[in-house]
């Protein structure tokens, strides 16, 4: 896809059908060129991951302090 939003409603249509790994978001995370879009895309993905115990470990994919915080959050539902 083209832009972000593209590729996260892409991702989203796999993420209903078929189960992911962290390490399998991390990976399709390094495609995207900006921070907001890697997380949104880890976002999109949190409901559909089969080992919830290592998403955490995404944080380090992160830089900005504004979207760690927002992913902290995200994890403490």
């Amino acid at each position: 896809e083209l832009n972000d939003g593209d590729m996260i409603n892409t991702a989203l249509k796999k993420f209903r059908s078929t189960c992911f790994t962290t390490e399998q978001v991390k990976n399709l995370g390094s495609l995207f060129l900006n921070e907001e879009g890697r997380y949104r895309l880890f976002v999109a993905a949190y409901p559909f991951v089969s080992d919830l115990a290592a998403f955490n470990s995404l944080e380090a994919e992160l830089k900005g302090e504004y979207y760690i915080i927002r992913f902290r959050a995200m994890l403490n539902k």
